[in-house]
């Protein structure tokens, strides 16, 4: 245990002596005037180094128009000042020596720029930062990054971005959305593919902007939403070419990695290709690829609606996470071979066509053992589990978006989505259950597999029309879609039951064969339309009609050497389930549009009706629905970069088809779920309270969230726990459910010291009903957790970070007051970058985690990586790295969760310490101007 802490004890002692290194005594400040002598607010003044316009420091004027910058070491540089509108300012600025506190540069005056604002564009090419009315832009060159630096890389040097640990990316103290490439999306919606692959020198500018709405831009009414988003501009060289990297990989214990990016750009075309290999659980290109096949056949080893976990459920849309894809490094041990293609094309001024292609295949080999301690009624009783998993998953996945602009007034957008996924999961464990005075009362073995595919089709046609009278707008949509799933499955368990008494014990077995096909078919006509009423004021109308139906076949075959045919059909578990879904709805909103105010405010109406045919199971199923839906939105731009909002929605929510289906999986037999076909649809209540401020001056940014849900006929599960300690789960209806959350973000530089810190905290209250042998338990869970990070600011040579995180959970049962839990988990992380000079960089970084619980008591895991890195060839194309993982051995899947009626820890096999020796090699294509150089594409 004391090899991590001083761990980061070093981490913290390097970090105060780093930032006490890089502290200067020289103050150098400035004020900055028009013609008027009226000082001009929000001016960007920059000093960059004079030998390559890399950016050395960087400030906004004050509003007296007053600048200031700290720790100007020796050297010479030039001072340039922008502000749109004006002339740009330039001058040498030559610091010698270091011999007084303060350097007054005096007076600067800006005169009137007489061009038009696209010229004034283009003459600050060259500013490292341009504040626009709505977009700060930065000059990707005046940023220094290592050779073969990604885009994050990027970003991290850029004032006002952050990226995450995680890779995700924040923007004035806002969640980056979107990240689109020319103002196109880059396969989909999910930022890092961009990010993590795309080349840090292929971009020219960096634009961070509020993106409003497809429909807000289109109609120009607008609706209040807002995604913050990030364009990476290309340099026009790259449009000429290709570029790229082919990395590859061989380390000890037999790991390897290898992936590649290659990109060609012009001003129509878009076409990237991306893939990867590895089999040291490195994480595909985004989790949303795997999303569908999760529904799918990954359900078919869930837990049985929440059971004792290991099963091979059939279900379709069940809880469980599904086959573990290898997401992080502590998740078993996960090969993936992935791959994907973008292909964006403009075909002319009105046509614009996007389209992606992923193919993913993931191996996971899981060894994982569960503690679970169960509460019930009059005690409690634990479970211990071991488990044996191997799961395959292969997913095509293809989306396509085409654009087509009628005239000036109207244009169609059709998208659509194709699917296929297939896979299979072998299973082997055993689960032992043991009293309250720690006694054995069953035990079963399983050995359970399955396969299945499933085919997934989705398409979406847009109509949208504006009229001749502003604001005055048409629309419609109509969304099909077909989704296909088969599967089957093996399941053979031997069940015992243990009893003081031998005459009262008994072994039961299970041997069947079960087959299930799922048929989705779903479709969703809406039409809307606006009308204004006057400036600044309209009115809006809608109706949607949305259809759901469900068909389900089950068929089960017990396995029975006493027959010719050794396999007979089960009638009891096999059955079919037909369901028909619809809702009609139609709702007019009063909508209020002003320069720094939108609200809207209105009301739904909504009919829906609910068929079902159980097959030998029960009655017909035939439920009707009416509620009224009130929803409002209001946003108020207080400021730039200031804003406060509050959105409140109802919605009806109806139940899957899993909670639906009348059908036992009896997949786990000490764990049984069966759907309730008598279930309502939810009702919930949502309202959110959104604060947000950046300051551009001092690179401050506060956000405060707070979110409230009440759910009418919430569904949950009620739990029956019989004598022999068999589960029986099955969802019902409950009133008064209750979540709410609250988030805090603050994020501030220290100037003095060169660092900058953050402060995150958040805490969920969530009161719930738990049905435990049909006794009601009013359960209030409260979950908190506090984080502090801090960061150098000048990150040329060194970056550096350290952090922690405290996590405190607690639930309370009403009725079994003896039951109630809290544990406390602590996170601390350091982070040590080192650039020297142009060849060679040193990452290292260290996590520790620290779990604490009554029960299960306090497990501790560091784990620490660290890398080496030299740049080699001409313009360092090529990088050698040699890199450890897991260096203290301690690596261990490891978590610990409350849920439901119990608790649990969860350990299970993972990567351990492994070296590993990777060549990066830079694709480019010479002959560009900024190469310097004629020629085609070759490899340096």
């Amino acid at each position: 245990m004391k090899s991590p802490h001083l761990l980061l004890v070093f981490f913290l002692l390097s970090f105060s002596q780093l930032l006490f290194a890089q502290k200067s005594s020289l103050e150098l400040v400035g004020k900055i005037i028009d013609e008027e002598n009226q000082p001009l607010k929000g001016a960007t003044v920059v000093v960059l180094n004079a030998a390559d316009s890399i950016m050395v420091s960087f400030a906004l004027s004050n509003k007296d128009g007053s600048f200031k910058f700290r720790r100007i070491p020796v050297g010479e540089y030039l001072l340039q000042v922008t502000f749109i509108g004006y002339k740009k300012i330039s001058q040498e600025l030559n610091i010698d020596q270091i011999d007084q506190e303060t350097r007054d540069i005096g007076t600067i005056l800006m005169e009137e720029q007489d061009l038009s604002l696209d010229e004034v564009a283009i003459e600050a090419e060259q500013t490292p930062i341009l504040l626009k009315k709505d977009t700060v832009e930065y000059n990707a060159g005046s940023f220094k990054v290592q050779p073969n630096a990604a885009v994050e890389d990027l970003l991290r040097k850029l004032p006002g971005v952050e990226v995450e640990r995680d890779g995700s990316v924040k923007a004035q103290g806002e969640n980056v959305q979107k990240i689109l490439v020319d103002g196109k999306e880059f396969f989909g919606d999910d930022p890092t593919i961009a990010t993590k692959n795309l080349p840090a020198d292929a971009v020219d500018k960096v634009q961070v902007f509020d993106k409003k709405s497809e429909m807000a831009e289109f109609s120009g009414i607008d609706d209040g939403e807002r995604n913050k988003t990030i364009n990476l501009k290309l340099k026009d060289g790259k449009k000429q070419g290709a570029f790229g990297k082919i990395r590859g990989g061989y380390g000890t214990e037999d790991r390897y990695e290898g992936n590649f990016n290659i990109n060609r750009f012009s001003k129509k075309l878009q076409l990237s290709a991306l893939g990867m290999f590895n089999n040291t659980n490195q994480q595909g290109f985004s989790f949303n690829d795997y999303i569908q096949f999760m529904g799918g056949l990954g359900n078919m080893m869930s837990s049985g609606g929440g059971g004792g976990g290991g099963g091979m459920s059939l279900s379709i849309n069940g809880g469980g996470m599904g086959i573990p894809l290898g997401m992080n490094q502590a998740n078993g041990f996960t090969t993936t071979n992935a791959g994907g293609i973008n292909f964006n094309y403009d075909f002319n001024k009105k046509t614009e066509w996007q389209s992606s292609y992923f193919y993913n295949e993931v191996i996971t080999d899981l060894d994982r053992s569960t503690n679970r301690q169960n509460f019930i009624n009059d005690g409690d009783f634990f479970t211990e589990e071991k488990q044996l998993q191997e799961s395959r998953s292969k997913n095509h996945r293809f989306n396509f978006n085409l654009k087509h602009k009628i005239d000036s007034s109207q244009n169609l957008i059709f998208r659509g989505n194709i699917g296929f996924n297939d896979g299979s999961v072998m299973n082997n464990s055993e689960r032992l259950t043991l009293n309250t005075e720690r006694n054995p009362e069953n035990n079963s073995l399983r050995d359970n597999t399955s396969e299945g595919n499933q085919l997934n089709l989705s398409g979406t046609l847009i109509y949208r029309k504006r009229f001749q009278k502003k604001g005055r707008t048409f629309s419609t949509s109509l969304s099909v879609s077909d989704r296909d799933n088969d599967q089957e499955a093996f399941i053979n368990s031997i069940n015992s039951f243990f009893d003081p008494n031998p005459l009262f014990a008994f072994v039961d077995t299970v041997n069947q064969s079960q087959f299930q096909n799922t048929k989705t078919t779903n479709y969703n006509l809406r039409l809307n339309y606006t009308e204004p009423l006057s400036k600044g004021l309209y009115l809006g109308l809608s109706a949607s009609h949305r259809n759901n139906q469900y068909d389900l076949i089950r068929d089960v075959f017990d396995f029975d050497l006493r027959n010719l045919d050794p396999w007979v059909r089960n009638e009891i578990l096999s059955n079919f389930y037909d369901s028909d879904y619809r809702y009609n709805r139609f709702g007019t909103d009063l909508r209020v549009n002003k320069k720094k105010h939108t609200m809207s405010i209105g009301v739904d109406g909504q009919q829906s009706s609910l068929k079902g045919t159980p097959g030998n199971t029960g009655l017909p199923i035939n439920q009707e629905f009416y509620a009224l839906l009130p929803k409002m939105n209001w946003n108020w731009d207080i400021a730039t970069a200031e804003n406060l909002s509050f959105n409140y929605r109802t919605n009806l929510r109806e139940p899957s088809l899993e909670q639906l289906q009348p059908i036992v999986d009896n997949s786990d037999p000490l764990s049984i779920y069966e759907g309730n076909p008598n279930l309502r649809p939810e009702y919930s209540h949502n309202a959110s309270l959104h604060y947000m401020k950046y300051d551009q001056f001092s690179f401050t940014s506060f956000m405060v969230m707070v979110n409230a849900t009440y759910t009418q006929f919430k569904i949950t599960n009620a739990r029956f726990v019989d004598s022999l300690f068999r589960q029986i789960t099955s969802p019902v209806n409950v009133d008064n459910d209750l979540r709410v959350t609250t988030y805090l973000n603050f994020s501030t530089p220290i100037k003095p010291l060169g660092i900058k810190i953050g402060l995150n905290g958040n805490v969920t209250a969530m009161r719930s009903f738990l049905f435990l042998n049909e006794v009601e338990n009013l359960v209030n869970r409260l979950n908190s957790s506090v984080g502090l990070r801090i960061d150098n600011r000048n990150k040329d040579v060194i970056d550096i970070s350290v952090g922690a995180t405290f996590g405190h959970n607690l639930t309370d049962y009403s009725v079994s007051s003896e039951l109630n839990r809290t544990f406390l988990n602590q996170s601390y992380n350091a982070t040590l970058i080192l650039n020297l000079g142009k060849s060679w960089n040193v990452e290292t970084d260290i996590d520790y985690n620290i779990y604490t619980d009554d029960e299960f008591g306090q497990q501790s895991i560091p784990l620490w990586r660290a890398s080496i890195s030299r740049f080699i060839l001409k313009n360092n194309r090529g990088q050698l790295k040699l890199s450890a993982f897991d260096m203290l051995q301690r690596n261990l899947g490891f978590s610990r969760n409350s849920n439901f009626n119990y608790i649990e820890e969860i350990s299970t096999a993972t990567l351990s310490r492994y070296f590993l020796l990777s060549f990066t090699y830079s694709l480019s294509r010479v002959g560009l101007k900024s190469e310097g150089q004629g020629g085609g594409f070759i490899m340096h």
